[in-house]
């Protein structure tokens, strides 16, 4: 346990200081790394990919609140437009921890993999949106599918919705700065209900073994842990940024996220350590 909180402060400053460094948000790190905790120590061996997207969203809470309040200090944020998109978000995050628990760890492995990869290319080739010349903001069923997709990202992989809404809202023709403090908007309330979502079908979940130190699917202690260090972590993040070229940063961490992305889905092909569940007997 105390092994694991250790690696969970680590994580927490890791995170921090690349989400700072790079501009990224931290979801598609903390994931795979939570998961890799949970099974390597052994505290949760039931469904750990389950607890790592839960447990991810519910540290995305603390982590996401001072974004939204440092950017709506500067006057970044684009209100009416988060009200606009709230409605989908909220309905997407619900459908996709529907979806999440349903589904089996091995497939949650193997989407999370198969988006992580995605996110990796883009960061080493550089691929971005086109701005438009002047704000367009779509009709309303738009933006609710728009919300939608963002919530149903975030629901099912535990993760923030910056890879979709920052390339959307920069289309839309939003500044640089009203692009990243409107979509921090975004992300905080779906930490919120993701993590509720998942808290709750763990505790209705009837087949879920008991687990030291959880709430539902979300292990409690790493919120105090990763979630302090993650602020410290973003403090030398961006001291770093203005001095370190972003574009090679970005490409190495790509490729690191190559690496994580084909590991989750060797994993996720791989059997079971233990495949005794769907075994029958013969009558004797």
């Amino acid at each position: 346990m105390v092994e694991a909180l250790v690696i969970m402060g680590i994580l927490g400053l890791c995170v921090g200081f690349i989400a700072a460094l790079l501009g990224i948000g931290g979801g598609m790190v903390v994931v795979p790394c939570l998961y890799y905790i949970f099974t390597w120590t052994g505290i949760i061996s039931d469904s750990p990919m389950h607890y790592a997207a839960g447990t991810s969203l519910m540290i995305m809470i603390a982590t996401s609140v001072g974004a939204v309040v440092a950017h709506a200090r500067r006057g970044d944020v684009v209100w009416s437009l988060t009200r606009r998109v709230l409605p989908g978000i909220s309905l997407g995050v619900i459908c996709g921890v529907i979806i999440a628990t349903i589904i089996s760890g091995k497939i949650l492995m193997l989407v999370f993999g198969a988006i992580l990869l995605i996110v990796a290319i883009m960061m080493i080739f550089g691929f971005k949106a086109t701005a438009a010349r002047e704000e367009r903001i779509p009709r309303q069923r738009y933006l609710n599918l728009f919300g939608f997709v963002i919530g149903y990202k975030s629901g099912m992989l535990g993760v923030g919705g910056g890879a979709i809404s920052v390339p959307w809202l920069t289309w839309m023709g939003l500044s640089q700065p009203k692009v990243s403090g409107t979509s921090s908007t975004f992300t905080f309330p779906a930490a919120v209900i993701g993590a509720a979502a998942f808290c709750v079908s763990g505790l209705v979940d009837a087949n879920r073994p008991e687990v030291p130190f959880t709430i539902g699917y979300l292990f409690w202690p790493a919120l105090p842990v990763a979630g302090l260090t993650s602020v410290v972590g973003t403090r030398f993040g961006a001291i770093f940024s203005s001095k370190v070229p972003g574009r090679l940063l970005r490409i190495i961490f790509g490729v690191i996220l190559i690496g994580v992305s084909a590991s989750m889905i060797t994993s996720g092909f791989s059997p079971p350590e233990s495949p005794t569940e769907d075994v029958k007997l013969p009558d004797s």
